[in-house]
């Protein structure tokens, strides 16, 4: 459970969400406007809202839209620290909703829950017929409990268990007892099949707190987004390297995800036409499209840019889709391949019209450094000022785009960014700078 960043919903301001939740449900019109309201009060952390939030969840109500809002209040009470709600939140772990109990783990967890009872209660549900024990185990993980570690064992080689169970018990047997022989099968976990499964692995990896499983990592067929929180919660210091891995050539990896460096799982009866591998780059398992832009290198340049553009207009409608198309245009830049449409697409996707989070923008960003050096030089400001661009990959990959430019008024554009709030960001500033050779 993690907050989305993507804040589409209507904005309401504070006191319009709390006028919301202190309505009695029979006052509300739209039962939806509860959840709208818990979503916006968690841009207010204050003792008011907390407040309010602890009053809402006290409430008890059958209606779905109801129980959906109160699953998000508690989740917001987690995340504002609100340690009075930590008896309140226990209060759902006999409820027969297993959502709500799932919610009220995480919480708790997130809470940092240090009460015994409420921790055996938590235990307990290892031993019954819970739709969710991968939960527990990461909960138990994150509050450093021991005394199950026995049954989480089971749990890791049990083969009724999930992939997410199972995962979860691996990551638990490395954090709380150091059991690093079992990082290989943690590794084996990024191989699965199942897109899901490899993303719950990259969770596991963070739980796992160990690093080593990096290069690893880096290579897998999931989203460049889920690798990079990886690398940010468990790379906590502004040392540029440790354990024989360099931060700066993993994010760089991350940041240009070049397909020939995925290790692609096999993929059965998968067709070699291109308008099939187009059609590939819709797809929502990223092993799919790496696969594909694989094997779009092997077709003439000029025959997949045609198809790229013939599929634009309906691609622009796909944030997923979106994100393929531009990495194949941009290495269809690298074959020195220019097409004068690019550039109206790179200004479309940096436009104010998608939110800065989208993973597509860093992308954009490197092909408007390829393409048009003045117009990025004059958006330098616009990259450094984090009103502008809150997302750290993004400042990041400007000064990527940056370093590889001949100009020697680089280190001048990369000091500013030397007071950025993000450590990765703040390094790879320091590193243009210290490793410029003066003209």
């Amino acid at each position: 459970m993690q907050y989305n960043p993507f804040n589409n919903l209507p904005k309401i301001n504070k006191t319009d969400a709390i006028n919301t939740l202190r309505k009695p449900i029979s006052e509300i019109k739209i039962l939806a406007d509860y959840y709208k309201a818990v979503f916006h009060l968690a841009n207010f952390p204050c003792e008011e809202s907390e407040l309010v939030l602890l009053d809402f969840i006290k409430y008890d109500c059958e209606k779905l839209e109801y129980k959906i809002a109160r699953r998000k209040a508690i989740e917001v009470l987690a995340v504002f620290d609100c340690k009075k709600a930590i008896p309140i939140i226990a209060d759902f772990l006999k409820n027969d909703d297993d959502y709500l109990v799932e919610t009220a783990i995480w919480s708790l967890g997130k809470l940092k829950c240090n009460d015994i009872d409420i921790i055996n209660i938590i235990c307990s549900l290892l031993y019954k017929q819970f739709n969710n024990k991968r939960v527990v185990i990461q909960t138990l993980t994150n509050l450093g409990v021991r005394k199950e570690i026995d049954k989480i064992r089971s749990l890791s080689t049990d083969t009724q268990s999930s992939n997410g169970v199972k995962g979860a018990s691996l990551a638990a047997l490395i954090k709380l007892c150091g059991e690093e022989d079992k990082l290989n099968d943690l590794k084996d976990l990024l191989r699965l099949s199942n897109q899901n499964d490899r993303h719950c692995a990259a969770q596991d990896i963070i739980n796992a707190g160990n690093l080593s499983v990096l290069p690893f990592l880096i290579k897998s067929p999931i989203s460049p987004s889920f690798k990079l929180q990886v690398i940010d919660s468990l790379w906590i210091d502004e040392c540029g390297s440790r354990e024989n891995l360099n931060l700066i050539n993993s994010l760089d990896s991350v940041i240009i995800d070049d397909p020939k460096k995925i290790d692609t799982l096999e993929i059965y009866n998968f067709e070699k036409d291109l308008s099939f591998l187009i059609e590939q780059l819709f797809h929502t398992d990223f092993n799919r499209c790496y696969q594909s832009m694989k094997e779009l290198e092997k077709f003439p340049s000029e025959e997949v840019l045609y198809c790229l553009n013939n599929n634009w207009d309906r691609a622009k409608s796909d944030y997923g889709a979106i994100y393929f198309f531009i990495n194949s245009y941009k290495f269809l830049l690298d074959q020195q391949l220019y097409d004068k449409s690019i550039l109206d697409k790179v200004d479309f996707l940096l436009s104010d019209n998608w939110p800065n989070y989208m993973k597509f923008k860093s992308s954009a960003i490197q092909i408007l450094g390829c393409l048009n050096e003045t117009k990025f030089y004059n958006n330098i400001n616009h990259f450094i000022d984090e009103r502008h661009t809150p997302y750290w990959k993004n400042r990041y990959t400007a000064l990527l785009v940056l370093q590889n430019k001949k100009i020697h008024i680089k280190k001048d554009y990369a000091k500013l960014f030397f007071n950025d709030s993000h450590r990765f960001v703040r390094l790879k500033a320091q590193e243009i700078c210290s490793k410029l050779i003066p003209l």
